[in-house]
This record gives structure tokens, sequence and C-alpha cells, in this order.
């Protein structure tokens, strides 16, 4: 019996790895498909082909990489605007991480928030997990705003804060607050508005940083978004006594 047993489970588990390596490529071609269909979600619609200028940023001692893209039009080349896959970094969400693509548009008006498209979640359904829904409070909250007048806090903790938080669910609300500054930094690297030395990009956050256009205030809660780990591993211990999503 317990042969029989062994060789069920050892055939079981050489399937299951054996469909794993299979479908592996087209897994991480799919992911791959989406997060390039996600870029043109959160930018503006245009005539013509989108032409592609990736920029990667290492953080935490390269744990973690933040992909900026310029997108022009090869038609004319025409700036379309940037798109920025960004992950949640000194807050997380009640279970995991968050990635979002952030689109960044430049105007007339200055830099605008085009539109945010959730790539990676693990929050609770019908709480955190409705941050993924069409016009949710926290899209509302940024989407046509200017993030150099954005507080990336959520209200119900500062009322100074530009996010309003999903209903019971304070702390996925915090986590993609977290993601937006951490994408509109990266933004701001890309363009060469923040310091580009390893010892700049680790407070790139902290404090006023000024830009070609105005002064950008980028207010992160507990230290740099751009960071060298050491204010993330404080704030995972600060979140020890989190007990649940609010």
């Amino acid at each position: 019996m317990v042969v029989v047993l062994f060789s069920i489970t050892a055939i079981a588990a050489l399937l299951v790895a054996l469909v794993n390596e299979l479908t592996l490529d087209t897994i991480k071609a799919t992911e791959a498909h989406n997060k390039d269909l996600a870029k043109l979600e959160v930018l503006p619609p245009f005539d013509g082909e989108a032409r592609y200028e990736e920029i990667g940023h290492s953080i935490n001692d390269g744990a973690l990489t933040i992909n900026v893209t310029k997108i022009s039009n090869s038609t004319d080349g025409s700036l379309v605007g940037y798109a920025v896959e960004a992950p949640s970094i000194t807050k997380n969400g009640y279970a995991d991480r968050i990635y979002l693509m952030v689109g960044f548009v430049e105007t007339e008006q200055g830099t605008l928030i085009n539109g945010v498209k959730v790539l990676s979640q693990k929050e609770t359904p019908g709480l955190g997990a409705n941050m993924t829904k069409e016009g949710n409070a926290l899209e509302r909250s940024v989407v046509g705003n200017n993030p150099s007048a954005m507080t990336f806090k959520v209200k119900k903790d500062d009322a100074s804060g530009s996010f309003d938080s999903l209903t019971g669910s304070t702390v996925s609300s915090r986590a993609y607050a977290n993601a937006i500054e951490t994408a509109y930094a990266a933004y701001l690297w890309a363009k060469g508005e923040l310091p580009t030395s390893s010892d700049a990009q680790s407070g790139a956050t902290k404090g006023s940083q000024t830009s070609d256009d105005d002064s950008v205030a980028v207010d992160a809660e507990s230290g740099a978004t751009l960071t060298d780990g050491s204010n993330y591993e404080q704030e995972l211990e600060a979140q020890k006594g989190d007990i649940s999503n609010e």
C-alpha cells in the first residue's frame, strides 16, 4: 500500500512539474502581452504605431524593478506619454504588494495622470480587490490630476491626503497610494528631474524636488519611495499590528 501511494504521488508530482514546464513560456508571453496592452490602456488613444523606449530602474538592492516606458507616435514622433509599472514599496497591501501601470501625459496644464491599471493584487474579494473595478474611489482620486499637487496619503489617515479609500479597505488603499507615489517618482527619475546618483536615489522622494516647470513636492509617509530598503523594513514592522483591512 505504501509503495502504491508513493508511486501515485510521485507520478502526480512529475505530471504537475511537466505541465508547469510546458506552460511556463506561454504564461510569461501572456503576462508580457497583457502589460503591453496595459501601457496603451493608461495613455490617450492615438492614430499610428506606438514606438517604445524602455527604461528600467532597480531598487531595494535589486529586489524590485520599476519599468518606465516612454511611448511616442511613430508616425510623427510626438510624445504620447509615459507608462510606469510600479509596485507598492513602503506600504504592502493586506495580502501582498500590489502592482500598478500608471500613465502620465504632459499637457499645457502640466503633468497629468491619464489612467491606472491594476496589474497584480491579492486583496480580499469585495473589499481591497475592488481596486480593479473601473471608476472605483481610488481611481477617481488620481485620474486627471496633477501628481505634483497630490499628497500620497489616504484621507482617513490624514485630512490633507488625496486618496479616498475603498470601503473597509484602508490597508489596501494605502498600498495603492504608495504605488502611485512610486510610479510618479520613477517618472520624474526617467525624465531626469530627480537625481540619478545612488545616494540621491535613496532619498528620491524626501522633501521637495524641483522640476523644469514647477516645484514638485513628493511627500513620502515614511521616507523614500526609491529606497535603499531601510524604510521599507521599518514599514513592515509597523504593519505587523494591523489585524484587519481597516
